[in-house]
């Protein structure tokens, strides 16, 4: 009877134990971050989609491979001729050296030596036609020379972060040494549609430009961009697309760049090294739909700070003189991440401007950096609003924090241990159970053990 007692309350044990490891297992999936989408299979050899709030790559493949950009390139030449010009109704000559610079045969609206057009309608005849010797003549009208607008593209595409970038042309045709990355094309084609001017021509389906001193007929544009102005190919519309530019070379191939917003979610996509037009299109349009159904906008206000966890001196300050103090998040920042995503499973790093004085009203103390998988997804400002003028002294300037630093990551093969032990420990409760404890595999251990003391009494007999 005893033994028995025994066996159950060993079977008791392995089955709490059993719980306890799941229940375990739980927690661990529970603040573990989902999985970061992975980039459905595409024809296209490189592309990219960015999410325009943030900066963040949402999916990808081949992000950082070199290759000729053709003329998406023409985004870099938009974007620094908006803002050098002191005004887009200034007058842009067409220069022999623009015209003989643009490949005969390349694409065209038929400008001459000596003709003139505002500024603004060179950048229609630019983003939507494509035109080379636009781009050459809005390179010397803003730089001087082609030389010295390509030196310029360079420094902003470094400003802009970009570093497997390099530009020796506005235009795009084919150089050696003129290539960038779908993720350097994706960073350049964010920087310029936040320029208003920029957005509203990049966007613009068809345009007349009117006479010159030089052309009595007006010149009617329509924008190559199948996407968002399907007038050759109405099979390519696309609802959420808004703007873009096309890009072609014989070396280049099909190059595509995408704007596309849904509901909060506005995004640019890049594709580079296409076969086909049917390619550049049909990649864009399963990119952007695949990120429209797998991400989600977060608002980062609903993300706790957590400051009194952080260590912060900055923090620590403003509290002694004011203890009662509020901090809140920049405006509407709000960050692109999985739609599975916990929102324990983001992080912050509280990088501080060590302020020396605080002002009445609203006082940035610093930035708020969001990391999903120790990626950065998006920032905001870190705002304190104060009711009165103060000076301390200047606090550290990092801090790293984790939103709930009391549940600690156990790594996966912490789980995949527990897992295995729990069938470890199932297949053994299930052999004991149905097996061992089986009636006739008892009868027949019973006499077993029978004939063997039958014949260890025979044995001292003999």
């Amino acid at each position: 009877m005893k033994r028995l007692y025994a066996k159950r309350s060993f079977i008791l044990f392995l089955i709490i134990s059993v719980l306890i490891s799941f229940i375990n297992i739980n927690k661990v999936l529970a603040v573990s971050p989902a999985p970061w989408p992975k980039c459905p299979s595409i024809k296209a050899k490189e592309a990219v989609v960015m999410d325009l709030t943030t900066g963040t790559i949402l999916v990808s493949k081949n992000e950082n491979k070199k290759w000729y950009p053709a003329s998406t390139t023409k985004i870099m030449t938009a974007m620094l001729a908006i803002e050098h010009a002191k005004s887009l109704d200034e007058t842009v000559e067409f220069t022999k050296e623009a015209i003989d610079a643009a490949d005969r045969g390349s694409s065209s609206i038929g400008m001459t030596p000596g003709e003139k057009l505002p500024l603004r309608e060179c950048l229609y005849g630019l983003m939507l036609a494509s035109a080379n010797e636009v781009a050459n003549a809005l390179a010397i009208h803003t730089a001087g020379s082609i030389d010295a607008f390509a030196d310029m593209m360079n420094e902003k595409a470094a400003e802009l972060g970009c570093t497997n970038t390099h530009f020796r042309n506005p235009s795009g045709l084919y150089e050696k040494d003129h290539y960038t990355t779908p993720s350097d094309l994706a960073r350049i084609a964010g920087a310029a549609i936040k320029m208003s001017a920029f957005r509203e021509i990049a966007s613009t389906r068809k345009h007349v430009i009117p006479k010159t001193n030089l052309m009595d007929e007006k010149r009617p544009l329509s924008n190559t961009h199948q996407l968002f102005n399907p007038m050759q190919s109405p099979e390519y519309a696309y609802e959420y697309c808004y703007a873009g530019k096309t890009g072609y070379t014989g070396e280049a191939k099909f190059n595509l760049v995408s704007f596309a917003k849904k509901g909060a979610m506005d995004v640019v996509c890049v594709i580079m090294n296409a076969e086909s037009k049917d390619v550049q299109y049909t990649n864009t349009k399963k990119l952007t739909d695949y990120v429209f159904k797998r991400f989600r906008m977060l608002q980062a206000d609903k993300i706790p700070l957590n400051l009194s966890e952080n260590n912060s001196s900055a923090y620590d300050d403003i509290l002694k003189n004011d203890p009662s103090a509020e901090f809140t998040v920049s405006g509407t920042a709000a960050l692109a991440v999985p739609k599975k995503c916990d929102i324990n499973g983001v992080t912050t790093k509280i990088l501080g401007d060590e302020p020396a004085d605080i002002k009445v009203g609203a006082n940035c103390i610093g930035k708020v950096e969001y990391l999903y998988g120790g990626e950065c997804i998006g920032n905001a400002e870190l705002i304190y609003n104060s009711s009165k003028a103060y000076s301390f002294e200047k606090p550290q300037s990092v801090v790293e924090t984790e939103i709930k630093e009391d549940v600690k990551k156990i790594p996966n093969y912490a789980a995949i241990g527990m897992i295995v032990a729990s069938v470890v420990i199932i297949l053994g409760l299930l052999w004991y159970l149905l097996i061992y404890r089986n009636p006739s595999q008892m009868a027949r251990r019973r006499s077993k053990r029978h004939k063997r003391g039958i014949n260890r009494r025979n044995r001292l007999r003999w």
